[in-house]
């Protein structure tokens, strides 16, 4: 099949219009001395040697933005006595983080891993403050007193280190 040159006067069979959709998917290759030169310059990134593979958490639930009719439906009982849960998602583990306020001493962190990992330790940071915990046989936590402030939250479990986005912890 010979190239058109000039518009088609009359409709394009649809073999032929076909065809010309094939040959215009085709792209051509570079030069081959274009193409050695790439390869010449070309070199691959070092890679990091660390084991450690971080991942940040995503928040699927947070009780402080669920509606406020949720309660008089019978929903959220167990949050009641301004207790906040946030549930967080990361691969294939689920992170369920209650924050229960402990008094004129801060808040108190409680939480769990629910996933394939057992073992493992939590660590917090709250301006200078740093707390940390090991995961018990249920893979749960708990921390306490936590200061007010920004709260940091990194889960270590293996050669994985799940990270949870920051959220504020207020003034009581």
């Amino acid at each position: 099949m010979k190239p058109r040159t000039e518009p088609p006067t009359e409709p394009i069979p649809d073999a032929e219009l076909e065809q010309l959709l094939r040959d215009g998917r085709q792209l051509e290759s570079a030069p081959e001395p274009v193409l050695r030169r790439a390869f010449a310059i070309w070199q691959p990134r070092a890679q990091a040697a660390s084991p450690w593979r971080r991942l940040l958490a995503v928040l699927s639930f947070d009780s402080n933005a669920a509606p406020a009719l949720a309660p008089a439906l019978g929903f959220g009982v167990r949050s009641a006595g301004g207790t906040r849960q946030l549930l967080y998602a990361v691969d294939g583990r689920d992170i369920d983080l209650r924050i229960v306020p402990a008094g004129d001493a801060g808040w108190r962190l409680l939480g769990q891993v629910l996933g394939p990992d057992l073992v493992g330790r939590v660590q917090v940071r709250v301006g200078g403050t740093e707390l940390q915990a090991k995961l018990d046989e249920l893979a749960e936590f708990r921390l306490e007193p936590v200061p007010p402030g920004e709260c940091h939250v990194e889960l270590q479990l293996g050669e994985t280190v799940l990270e949870l986005p920051v959220f504020t912890l207020p003034d009581r």
